[in-house]
């Protein structure tokens, strides 16, 4: 996509999305994140569209269909898996429901969690400390 007009037409789709409440989009578009791409706002407009979903499914759905796709984001959109979990840790209802869910995801997705979160941590210590602490004590 480096040319206006695939651009205009990619955002048209992903605007067509927010008409749809057919969820399983989600798995469409979080396909499309990669960490090198020209074009942070057509990352940014997927996030959004992906967050979104939050509405009609309510949170805790959201979070239980989030989770396990963060792992699909890995090695290629790592920075965007970040931004996914970062959002959720950014909310104090999304971090309560974050938790509880937490508890419930296997292990491969706990390892990723511990991952995201250590960066998160390594990043930037004052903001993110005491959750990082928590969440990393709940996936021991």
């Amino acid at each position: 996509m480096d040319t206006y007009e695939s651009v205009a037409l990619y955002e048209e789709s992903v605007n067509n999305v927010f008409n749809e409440d057919n969820f399983n989009v989600i798995y469409l578009l979080i396909k499309g994140f990669h960490n090198n791409t020209k074009n942070t706002e057509i990352m940014y407009s997927n996030l959004h569209a992906i967050e979104y979903f939050s509405k009609s499914l309510g949170l805790e759905k959201h979070i239980q269909i989030i989770l396990p796709l963060l792992k699909t984001l890995f090695p290629e959109a790592k920075g965007w898996a970040e931004t996914f979990f970062l959002r959720l840790l950014n909310n104090e209802e999304s971090f309560k429901i974050l938790l509880v869910n937490l508890k419930r995801i296997n292990t491969s997705d706990k390892v990723i969690i511990q991952m995201i979160t250590r960066n998160l941590v390594n990043r930037n210590p004052d903001k993110f400390e005491n959750k990082g602490k928590i969440i990393l004590d709940l996936l021991k």
